[in-house]
């Protein structure tokens, strides 16, 4: 039994988008200005290789700095920017000694003045506006995914379509409790590191994360990707261990390690984008006020994962987990009872 991993793509994907745009960004700025004129057919190489220093100087510098977030998200953008930039030029000057090394035209002093004389400028400035771009980039590919950008720019759900999916309510236990005895804030930023931690789960699961609401996480799959490997089902074990990690630093910030309840389950749904002010891709039907169920299901149980038998029925047999038939039970707002189970992991 192998338990799915996060590709080394999506792990580091952001480095490689900041990368990749820096280097895009480089060499449109060469196409369109005179910088590395001076390297005759090479001269779109400098460009491309100061974007991706660009690119990779922004992405090498973002959590370093991420006391900055604290300000405004101006101030923290153009202070970040003013660093970055700083950084920035140091490679130039860096490129100009490389450059004039493996070229040999001219004294590498010689290139530095004239660099200096002619191109410091122009391409602090070039920085400053990439570094700007580069930051607003990562925004919003951490606000949306890159699966929204896709669907929306090709159309997909422009139409209402029904799909067949999974879906996984996570919610955290003694929510109500844990937040009286933390206060307000520090159960906000408990949240905030239990989210964060959730991260390797999700991405090896390839789970979409539907919706953040208030303590509960909601994800979801189309149906052969989650089947596949059983990503579905093995994602709760990955979020426990995500946090079975992390039990120190839980213990020493807040004094409690945080535990979640799961239910699960398969079926229909209607995915369609909405809105006008604020745009996004829902999903509606059954399904999602089932699933809901479902979790609420795990107290009453006192079991923190619970499946419908649809679900279960559609996972490979001979899986290294226990199931335990809990009888027909009558959802909430179900005309007719469901066969629930509750899984165990047998590793």
């Amino acid at each position: 039994m192998e338990l799915p991993k996060v590709h080394f793509y999506k792990k580091y994907d952001l480095i490689f988008k900041a990368i990749v745009a820096g280097g895009l960004l480089g060499l449109l700025y060469s196409a369109v200005s005179n910088a590395g004129s001076y390297y005759n057919h090479l001269k779109l190489l400098p460009g491309t290789l100061i974007g991706i220093s660009i690119g990779f100087v922004v992405i090498a510098f973002e959590k370093s700095f991420i006391r900055l977030n604290n300000y405004s998200f101006i101030k923290s953008t153009l202070l970040k920017a003013f660093i970055y930039s700083f950084c920035i030029i140091l490679f130039l000057i860096l490129f100009v000694v490389i450059f004039t090394e493996l070229l040999g035209h001219i004294s590498y002093q010689e290139a530095i003045f004239k660099y200096f004389k002619n191109r410091l400028f122009e391409d602090f400035i070039f920085s400053l506006l990439a570094s700007i771009f580069l930051i607003l980039f990562l925004e919003v590919s951490s606000l949306l995914s890159s699966r929204f950008f896709y669907n929306y720019f090709t159309g997909k759900y422009h139409q209402p379509v029904q799909e067949e999916r999974i879906f996984m309510f996570v919610d955290v236990k003694s929510s109500t409790a844990m937040a009286e005895q933390l206060g307000d804030i520090r159960y906000s930023r408990l949240l905030q590191d239990l989210f964060n931690d959730f991260t390797d789960a999700i991405l090896a699961s390839k789970a979409e994360v539907y919706q953040y609401a208030g303590d509960e996480i909601i994800l979801t799959w189309k149906t052969s990707t989650g089947l596949k490997g059983e990503r579905c089902l093995y994602c709760f074990y990955l979020l426990k261990e995500c946090i079975k990690r992390r039990e120190e630093y839980y213990l020493e910030n807040y004094n409690i390690v945080p535990k979640f309840k799961a239910g699960m389950h398969i079926g229909k749904a209607v995915t369609t984008l909405v809105g006008k002010v604020k745009k996004e891709i829902v999903f509606h039907g059954d399904l999602l006020n089932t699933t809901s169920r479902i979790q609420c299901k795990c107290n009453d149980f006192n079991h923190d994962f619970v499946i419908s038998e649809e679900m279960k029925n559609a996972l490979s047999r001979d899986l290294p987990v226990i199931y335990i038939h809990q009888g027909e039970i009558l959802l909430r707002g179900k005309a007719n009872a469901m066969k629930l189970y509750t899984v165990d992991f047998n590793f």
